[in-house]
């Protein structure tokens, strides 16, 4: 894959201002002990790495790379920024009802505190007192069949 020379310059640039902290842990990271850092680094890191992938094309080590640091970067995002993005009716055994379950934006599930649909969606998980988030919801005492 041929770059211009003002498209290399550009990657040199990112690259550079990435700096020596980035590099030590993009180095971590390939020895796969590192810890989360602050998600500004990260977020940078990712850049410079999916623009890397256009350069490199198909490059393996690339991708994988980028793929990992972007798991990273989700993982550390801060829980109680996201959103509530979708809202399911699991049903009870022995109950004339449902139980309604809140996701998140990283997909994950807990059971709603609020049991009116439609009151959690769009707002912001911090703001919600809720329990413990799982990753699908659970169909509480329902016998299988």
């Amino acid at each position: 894959m041929y770059i211009s020379l003002n498209e290399f310059l550009a990657l040199a640039k990112k690259y550079q201002v990435l700096g020596a902290p980035t590099q030590a842990l993009l180095d971590e990271m390939r020895r796969g002990n590192f810890r989360v850092c602050d998600e500004v680094r990260l977020g940078n890191l990712l850049e410079f790495l999916n623009d890397l992938k256009y350069v490199h094309g198909c490059s393996e080590e690339v991708h994988n790379m980028a793929a990992a640091v972007e798991r990273v970067l989700i993982q550390s995002s801060s829980e109680d920024e996201q959103t509530v993005v979708a809202e399911k009716w699991v049903p009870e055994r022995g109950f004339p009802g449902a139980t309604l379950w809140i996701q998140r934006e990283d997909s994950k599930w807990t059971v709603s505190p609020v049991p009116r649909e439609g009151i959690c969606v769009g707002k912001r998980v911090g703001d919600l007192e809720t329990g413990k988030w799982l990753e699908r919801p659970l169909a509480l005492l329902v016998e299988k069949k």
